[in-house]
């Protein structure tokens, strides 16, 4: 009842472009973010936002809880966000959990992208007892590597084998390691 005397902007723009709109605008998002290879969480909360919006024409029970479905779903993206922020510096859960997932648990791949920046990429691998079994990893990503020597801390220079020069960051965990890399310089 509330939607009909105090609607929501969603409800508008529902109502002005109708349910084909959304149907049409739903799988060119789902194309984007797939295209992008990189699953960002705003697009993924707007995606499940007009799903829910699209349900909620249908579905009575939903339209009914539709606002405390909606808060649930942002109070959790948040608190998610915020917790993997707080511990690892990394907002995307989506991908940690990912990552996680193929690098420790399942061991199915040696790296897995993390987050992406302008110019910056983090991965995540499984941790390693050495150093040398890193850089093995790492060199399969960026290529052959010649030589590495510590920068400062955790952040290594490395010099491939073409004389580019890359800067990487290790930050180490428990069950897994992220390192970050510049990939302007790789690619």
């Amino acid at each position: 009842m509330g939607k009909y005397f105090y609607p929501a902007i969603s409800d508008k723009i529902y109502e002005k472009l109708g349910e084909k709109y959304f149907l049409i605008m739903y799988p060119f998002l789902l194309y984007v973010l797939i295209a992008g290879k990189y699953l960002y969480i705003f697009g993924f909360d707007v995606l499940v936002h007009i799903a829910l919006l699209l349900l909620r024409h249908k579905i009575n029970f939903l339209d009914f809880y539709y606002k405390r479905i909606i808060i649930i779903f942002w109070t959790i993206t948040l608190l998610l966000s915020t917790i993997c922020f707080t511990l690892f510096k990394q907002v995307n859960y989506l991908y940690m959990t990912k990552a996680y997932m193929e690098c420790s648990v399942l061991e199915s791949k040696e790296y897995s992208l993390v987050y992406r920046n302008r110019g910056y990429e983090t991965y995540m691998m499984k941790n390693h007892k050495n150093v040398e079994d890193d850089f093995k990893v790492i060199e399969n990503l960026v290529g052959q590597i010649d030589s590495y020597e510590i920068d400062e801390g955790n952040k290594y220079k490395i010099i491939l084998k073409n004389n580019h020069e890359i800067d990487v960051k290790f930050n180490n965990y428990d069950y897994f390691t992220f390192f970050s890399l510049d990939i302007d310089l790789v690619k």
